[in-house]
């Protein structure tokens, strides 16, 4: 079964590639050795290696698990395991051997491809047969190339076989494989297109790593439309952003906010370099104070701002909000918009029944971006997918994110279920604090945790890291901190100790976030 879905978005996702295999424009830019491939070329290496991974038993509903650096090669074994109807699993290679086995028991890959250097992972681990990209006996060579099949489907395929997993650290620690099908991603590519319009040539700078969701933007959106995707190495730091927007004439990116406060920081290089190729800027996954967004508008007029809500569970993004004249916007935080054309949300109380608009709730979302499940784990999919209105109904993903809904439509995110704590019998989110706190001037980042004291009880410890927007672009001292935030917040809800950070104490997840964890453990010794 092949075709296009509403709005010239194909059913299957592999549809998009083969749609443009004769194609000589580019498709992928590796930034860190210069290799470039046209699509021509890029259907060319699918295909050798699907020829490769047939004979080894990948077939429909079979599991590729990608132990690779982010690399041309893994862009190819994405659109390999699509083409034979399996799913990809890509896997951050920078975990320890114990929790990659632990990912890789839980998605039971038929084929695990890997990069040499991270062999040693799989040792032991249930990763199915392996095979090393090389060039040596039994590796898979990533530059070899083969004529194209037309119309390669697998029999019997359907629009909700999976297409990929996508793992998340739970609450507890414990890792979700977030199985997105191809419907979920072709409904995602069709709303996202119809809100945002992607124009022909656009060229996209990837900063995430590919296990991370919101490279499925980066990547499915610039191919949809046949540009191309720069991929960027591991993030070190903000001037790899500002080089590769100059050197390639970058259209748009995806940021999360960390790093959008970092460049905003240390615009004395962006101010070096030519940024204004850029159209959009897409962002999302914390609060990003408006502050922050008109500060880089100050550098780079012109862009439109593209907030995305959206977990991993609902296909990166269920709501947008665009903005073009951020320089006008009065408020201090954008709102995450209305849901894309294909979403339906709720809002709900506890019970799980409508609440009034402009009352606060937690936002369900439906329609056919929600997840298939957790890979191999049904009680946790029943915990988390929900029929709120019945059966027939529809079924709802349980963001436990809390919203109101504005008198024009728009959602406000106000904090999760899972920040929420008691202190003295106020109920407080720990991500009100931390939204307070980014809005003072000075700011760069912060992160609010809940910490016992022997004397006062419960209380909340801020971190706070400097290089946001304000004068000289330092953070404030603590009273001047303390003063702002008595102006914002409750008593209650105001920190009982703050700590500041330097770039050096910082530890940045592969997202590019504060690592939470880790500042959690300071507060614990």
């Amino acid at each position: 079964m092949s075709g296009r879905a509403e709005g010239g978005v194909p059913v299957y996702a592999d549809e998009i590639l083969e749609a443009r295999s004769t194609s000589e424009a580019t498709a992928v830019v590796a930034l860190d050795t210069g290799e470039t491939v046209s699509y021509r070329t890029l259907a060319r290496r699918t295909e050798a290696l699907t020829g490769l991974l047939a004979a080894l038993g990948v077939g429909r509903s079979s599991t590729v698990a990608l132990v690779m650096d982010k690399s041309i090669a893994s862009v190819t074994a994405m659109w390999a395991a699509l083409r034979l109807g399996a799913r990809y699993v890509p896997v951050d290679e920078s975990l320890p051997a114990a929790r990659v086995a632990l990912l890789l028991a839980r998605c039971e890959p038929t084929v695990t491809l890997v990069h040499p250097g991270h062999r040693a992972l799989l040792d032991g681990a249930p990763a199915g047969r392996v095979v090393t990209v090389g060039d040596g006996p039994g590796e898979w060579d990533p530059g070899a190339e083969s004529a194209p099949r037309p119309g390669a489907d697998p029999a019997g395929r359907d629009p909700d076989d999976a297409a990929y997993v996508v793992f998340t650290s739970g609450s507890t620690g414990s890792p979700k494989g977030v199985v997105i099908s191809h419907r979920a991603l072709c409904a995602f590519l069709s709303g996202a297109q119809e809100t945002v319009g992607f124009e022909e040539g656009m060229r996209f700078l990837n900063v995430a790593p590919l296990f991370f969701d919101a490279s499925v933007v980066d990547l499915w959106s610039t191919f949809l439309v046949g540009g191309s995707v720069h991929l960027l190495p591991r993030l070190r730091m903000p001037t790899q952003i500002t080089r590769a927007v100059e050197e390639w004439r970058i259209t748009d990116t995806l940021l999360v906010p960390s790093v959008i406060r970092m460049l905003v920081g240390r615009f004395s290089d962006a101010a070096r370099r030519d940024l204004g190729s850029l159209r959009r800027l897409w962002f999302g996954g914390e609060s990003c104070p408006v502050a922050v967004l008109r500060a880089f508008a100050e550098r780079v007029p012109g862009l439109t701002y593209v907030h995305g809500y959206g977990p991993t569970e609902t296909t990166h993004s269920a709501t947008l909000f665009l903005v073009d004249d951020i320089a006008g916007y009065e408020e201090e935080f954008l709102p995450i918009g209305g849901p894309l054309p294909s979403v339906d949300v709720l809002v709900v109380d506890d019970a799980l029944r409508p609440v009034p608009d402009g009352a606060t709730g937690e936002l369900l979302i439906g329609g056919p971006q929600v997840m298939t499940g957790y890979c191999g784990e049904p009680a946790r999919t029943a915990a988390a997918v929900v029929e709120p209105l019945g059966p027939g109904g529809g079924r709802y993903y349980r963001s436990g994110d809390y919203v109101r809904r504005r008198a024009d439509g728009a959602l406000v995110f106000l904090g999760r279920r899972d920040d929420a704590l008691k202190i003295n019998g106020n109920l407080v989110h720990l991500s009100e604090v931390e939204a307070a706190t980014l809005a003072v001037p000075g700011v760069g980042d912060c992160c609010a945790v809940p910490e016992e004291h022997a004397l006062t009880g419960r209380a909340i410890t801020l971190f706070v890291l400097g290089g946001g927007p304000g004068p000289g672009d330092g953070p404030p001292g603590e009273p001047e901190l303390r003063h702002a935030l008595a102006l914002r917040l409750p008593d209650y809800m105001l920190p009982a100790r703050i700590t500041f950070l330097t770039d050096e104490d910082v530890n940045l997840t592969p997202s590019g976030k504060l690592d939470r964890r880790r500042l959690r453990a300071l507060t614990t010794g």
